[in-house]
């Protein structure tokens, strides 16, 4: 006769409690990169902000290395191996941030370099990205330091200071008419310092000297070495099918184009970035629930949630997409309102690749989880950039639709593999 699994009330509440935190403090930290792409697209000619949606994608291609090097594996080792030796460890990290921070930085200086002998406007974006980038990344691997912590509250502090700073920053540089590509990247990472800055000094206080005798930072840099072999490749393959097509367009299409999607994309990134934020949530839930229980019950339950959450958005985003794009853009993109159906999907399918990569990142397959990024993007290579060139930009949207049914569907695959040959314990 099987056990009935007991239902621990007081647990249900804190975790509770803890996953609203979470979403307050993505609402305020996406809701910062909410309020900057709609007024950037509103205040500035399309040709510039599409040469910021261009530099943005590069940055967050470049920034899936930094991801997988350091703030993932830290999720899982933060909460586990060196949790008794927290401040320590992150302090450790914190040095590994500047040294992979500062040759993403190079990278885009120099890009920059190339694009402003050519006169274009991808040059005073990636200048900007390039002095912005260390304290942005600075301020993402923070907000999950507080989640391995389980302090999601103290991540809602940073995320409060970061919005209020941007939104000083954007209408000061708005009122005074030195609004453009290259400030506001500038203002956007000086907000991230800022909130950074209180964070680390007042919250964590992470220890950051005296490792000199001290062997855990051998141990830690062969941990991160190990996990990030298979980490960063798929952290690349999901940052490049990502934003591919903001990449991509320019060789397409004009950077008119690339506004345009960007302008509907904007409009489903509250719900990718509330699934986002319940992710480290569920990282290092499912990372301490595999030491001990079966993984199968929690990640079944989880797909349930997050499935129904997006496609309730999926319905609000339809019945007023339209009404929104005018409120937003004023009428500048209301002639495309169309295509949300299509896009409103998307967030449906990050739910469960969400779901389904954070219980294969827990049993730490990361080698399963590079795989199923690979298949996916393989047919998206294969299939989206042929709907780019027949349909335009709404091949471009339908390729998105493509990776996230592809990534869906082998994340499933290998999760129903690994669990039926694992040993639980």
């Amino acid at each position: 006769m099987e056990k009935t699994e007991k239902i621990d009330i007081p647990k249900i509440i804190r975790w509770t409690k803890k996953g609203s935190l979470a979403v307050l403090d993505q609402a305020l930290f996406s809701g910062a990169n909410f309020i900057v792409n709609i007024l950037l697209a509103r205040w500035l000619p399309p040709e510039e902000y599409g040469a910021f949606a261009v530099a943005m994608s590069i940055f967050y291609l470049l920034a899936g290395f930094h991801t997988a090097v350091i703030t993932e594996p830290m999720m899982v080792f933060g909460a586990g191996k060196y949790r008794e030796h927290f401040k320590k460890y992150l302090g450790m990290l914190l040095w590994g941030h500047w040294a992979v921070s500062g040759l993403i930085a190079i990278i885009l200086g120099i890009s920059a370099l190339f694009f402003i002998k050519r006169g274009s406007p991808m040059g005073e974006a990636l200048l900007g990205l390039a002095v912005a980038s260390p304290f942005l990344l600075l301020l993402w691997l923070i907000r999950r330091a507080c989640y391995v912590n389980l302090r999601p509250a103290w991540a809602v502090g940073g995320s409060a200071v970061n919005i209020i700073s941007v939104l000083l920053g954007l209408i000061l540089l708005w009122r005074t008419g030195l609004l453009s590509t290259h400030t506001s990247l500038v203002i956007i990472g000086a907000a991230a310092g800022i909130a950074t800055l209180v964070s680390t000094i007042f919250l964590l206080r992470p220890t950051i000297w005296s490792f000199e005798n001290n062997t855990m930072w051998k141990m830690v840099i062969k941990n991160h070495i190990k996990y990030g072999r298979w980490s960063t490749g798929t952290n690349l393959l999901s940052s490049f099918s990502l934003n591919f097509f903001f990449i991509l367009l320019p060789l397409l299409m004009n950077l008119e184009a690339i506004a345009t999607l960007r302008a509907l994309y904007n409009l489903v990134i509250p719900a990718q970035q509330t699934i986002n934020s319940l992710s480290p949530i569920l990282l290092v839930y499912m990372s301490r629930y595999a030491t001990h229980s079966d993984l199968r019950n929690p990640t079944i339950r989880a797909s349930i949630l997050f499935g129904v959450g997006s496609a309730l958005y999926f319905v609000l985003l339809v019945v007023f997409g339209k009404w929104l794009m005018s409120l937003l853009y004023s009428e500048k993109y209301s002639s495309f309102s169309d295509l949300l159906s299509l896009i409103g999907l998307y967030p449906l399918l990050t739910a469960q690749s969400v779901v389904f990569g954070s219980s294969l990142r827990a049993l730490v397959r990361m080698k399963e989880v590079f795989s199923c990024y690979f298949i996916a993007t393989l047919v998206f290579l294969l299939l989206g950039i042929l709907s780019v060139v027949v349909l335009g930009l709404t091949g471009a949207v339908a390729g998105l639709l493509i990776y996230g049914i592809s990534l869906v569907a082998t994340l499933i695959i290998k999760w129903r593999y690994v669990n039926a040959s694992y040993k639980w314990r």
